[in-house]
C-alpha cells in the first residue's frame, strides 16, 4: 500500500487515502489545531496507523502551503467556552493604595 497517495480537499479540511481512510482537521490547514481520524483499514499495525495519520496531515499542510489562498480556512474552533459559565471573582496581587476608596 502506498501510504503517500492522498486526495486533499481544503474546503472541507479533509484528506482521503486511496485505501478509503479519511481524516479531518480543525483550524489553519498550515498548522492544524486538532485532527479527527476516521476508521482505519483492516490489517494495519498501530505504527502504520500513526504513520498514516501523520502523512495525511502532512498532505493537507503541503497542499495548503502550495495553494494560492492566503486566508486561513477555519472550519470550527477547537474549543468553545460554555455560554452559561458563571463569572468568577478575580484575585489581584496588587496592593491597594491608601488614597483609593474601599471597593
Amino acid at each position: 500500500m502506498n501510504l503517500e497517495a492522498w486526495t486533499v480537499d481544503l474546503k472541507s479540511l479533509s484528506a482521503t487515502h486511496e485505501s478509503g481512510f479519511r481524516l479531518e482537521i480543525e483550524g489553519n490547514p498550515k498548522d492544524p489545531s486538532a485532527v479527527h481520524p476516521g476508521k482505519f483499514p483492516k490489517g494495519l499495525t498501530s505504527i502504520e496507523q500513526v504513520r498514516l495519520v501523520r502523512l495525511g496531515v502532512e498532505a493537507i499542510t503541503k497542499e495548503a502551503k502550495n495553494s494560492r489562498s492566503t486566508r486561513p480556512v477555519v472550519k470550527k474552533p477547537a474549543y468553545i467556552p460554555p455560554a452559561n459559565k458563571p463569572k468568577r471573582a478575580t484575585l489581584s496581587l496588587k496592593k491597594k493604595s491608601e488614597d483609593s476608596p474601599p471597593a
